[in-house]
């Protein structure tokens, strides 16, 4: 038992605070990123195709900024992963008592279970299921949602565009970057994408009646 925990600590050894940290930046990015492809598919969009660096890179931040829902998801996500490692040991502990497992191969898989469990590694693995969950299922759930909308020409005006030349329209705005915006007019089951420098001049927010 001691040699598996030694083993444990030094695979553990190898990453610091530091690493994790840049890690799950670069893991977030990812998530960023799926999150923001899944969405913009199912308006039939390549937003790759109509994106910064910039954009890319603070895709995690923008998401989790730009919607409350999303937050609060991640919160709950981590502190079910954080909830999920403290019961789960405790569930080991449990069943080690078990004269079943008190002996031979199924003692030694009780404890080799119960050493990962309780490593760094594995919460980081749970956190990181939860949060690939929450971009993921959101992603997939809001494009959804925003696709059959247009497509039943369920959508409620929302912003006002005020172009260079001085014109404006009444849309619903389906998503922004640094480069483009990307809306709907009413009646239309397309979406328009107009690049925000030299044509757009201000969006203003409608008031709802």
């Amino acid at each position: 038992m001691s040699d598996l925990k030694d083993i444990q600590k030094q695979k553990e050894s190898k990453y610091n605070l530091q690493d994790y940290l840049s890690l799950g930046y670069i893991y977030l990015l990812v998530l960023g990123v799926f999150n923001q492809a899944i969405y913009y598919k199912f308006l039939n969009i390549n937003i790759l195709e109509y994106s910064s660096i910039l954009d890319v890179l603070i895709s995690p931040i923008s998401i989790i900024t730009g919607d409350l829902k999303i937050a609060a998801a991640l919160i709950f996500a981590v502190l079910f992963g954080l909830l999920y490692k403290i019961i789960l040991p405790k569930y080991y502990n449990w069943l080690s008592k078990k004269e079943k497992y008190n002996t031979g191969k199924n003692k030694e898989k009780i404890e080799k279970s119960l050493a990962g469990v309780k490593s760094n590694g594995f919460t980081f693995f749970i956190i990181g299921l939860m949060v690939f969950s929450v971009f993921i299922g959101l992603g997939t759930g809001r494009g959804s949602k925003v696709k059959s909308k247009i497509d039943n020409d369920e959508i409620k005006l929302s912003h006002e565009i005020i172009f260079q030349d001085n014109t404006s329209k009444h849309v619903t705005i389906v998503g922004k970057n640094s480069l483009n915006v990307f809306y709907v007019l009413k009646g239309k089951k397309e979406v328009t994408i107009v690049p925000i420098e030299g044509n757009v001049k201000s969006i203003e927010k409608l008031k709802k009646e």
